[in-house]
């Protein structure tokens, strides 16, 4: 098992960071950039949604991201916010044929992971995406 953790900041631009995490960590671990790429994606949406939808683009509240590689060749993220409860019942994607901007970003993260859960804790929020790697 391999875990790495970091705790940052709720402004967009901290994003970037955060992908260069996912970036270094998979590549790491010999999976294909096009995973990489697919899985960087997911997590910016994911990191994006808190910032937009909990935070209410507060940029002085935490967010914190681990990284776990389980045996075999599974990746788990954990991302952790201390905003209101989120109804996990009311975190859908929006229908595909609605055409405007915006909205994809659940379907996105359900399509690239094959988990997305809502984990219950005492306070705020705790997201687990977990995805298996062919490689």
């Amino acid at each position: 098992m391999d875990i790495i953790s970091i705790t940052f900041l709720s402004k967009s631009e901290n994003i970037k960071i955060a992908r260069s995490v996912v970036q270094k960590f998979l590549s790491q671990k010999a999976v294909n950039e096009q995973d990489i790429f697919d899985t960087e994606l997911a997590v910016n949406e994911a990191i994006a949604n808190i910032i937009e939808h909990t935070y209410k683009f507060e940029k002085d509240k935490i967010i914190k991201m681990t990284l776990k590689w389980t045996e075999p060749n599974v990746l788990e993220i954990y991302l952790r916010d201390f905003g209101p409860k989120v109804d996990p019942s009311k975190v859908k994607p929006r229908p595909l044929e609605e055409i405007r901007p915006g909205g994809l970003g659940i379907y996105i993260i359900q399509k690239i992971f094959d988990v997305m859960e809502f984990k219950d804790v005492s306070c705020g929020n705790l997201l687990l995406l977990k995805k298996e790697y062919n490689i």
